[in-house]
């Protein structure tokens, strides 16, 4: 007897007052449902939260259940959809943090001015962010050019680009902010 035939089977007890045929339908089905929702999520603790509540729904709609032959695949459709659930409110929650910076970091007690520097600096190039960074906490240029793999030209000159960029897009944002 195969997964899906042992839980249309324990699906039928469940339906007809055998509260411990769910149990076992718990530790037949877990690890399956399990895996199928990190493939989609890459995260243990969500997949988990996914399993459980597959069940609860599983529960929930026991009854408006027609055939239960299908139940095991319905199983594995509530985990794949409520995955997908999870990952559309994902998406949304890092389109909202990233159209609200300011409010992202005021939060956390990050002033203004930080918000300011740091929405600054995620705008920047990436080589021009890293070696303004390194820079920015005393690294000699000798490790900027260990830690990039450029030239002490390079860094020189991206050390100089960025920070004239920098310089420029506060100055504009201060502007901008004073009227």
């Amino acid at each position: 007897m195969n997964k899906s035939e042992n839980a249309t089977a324990l699906i039928k007890k469940f339906k007809q007052g055998d509260t411990n045929a769910l149990e076992r339908l718990m530790l037949l089905a877990y690890k399956d449902l399990f895996y199928l929702s990190y493939s989609y999520l890459k995260d243990k603790m969500l997949a988990e939260d996914v399993v459980s509540d597959s069940f609860i729904k599983l529960i929930e709609k026991i009854e408006t259940i027609n055939s239960e032959k299908n139940c095991y695949a319905y199983l594995r459709a509530i985990a794949v959809n409520l995955s997908l659930d999870v990952i559309k409110k994902r998406k949304k929650e890092e389109i909202t943090n990233l159209s609200d910076n300011e409010s992202m970091f005021v939060c956390d007690g990050i002033s203004e001015e930080d918000v300011l520097v740091r929405e600054i600096i995620s705008e920047m190039k990436e080589e021009e962010r890293e070696v303004l960074i390194l820079y920015s906490h005393d690294y000699t240029l000798k490790e900027i050019v260990e830690k990039t793999s450029k030239t002490i030209n390079q860094v020189r000159l991206l050390i100089e680009k960025s920070k004239k960029t920098f310089s420029e897009k506060y100055q504009k944002s201060e502007e901008i902010k004073n009227g």
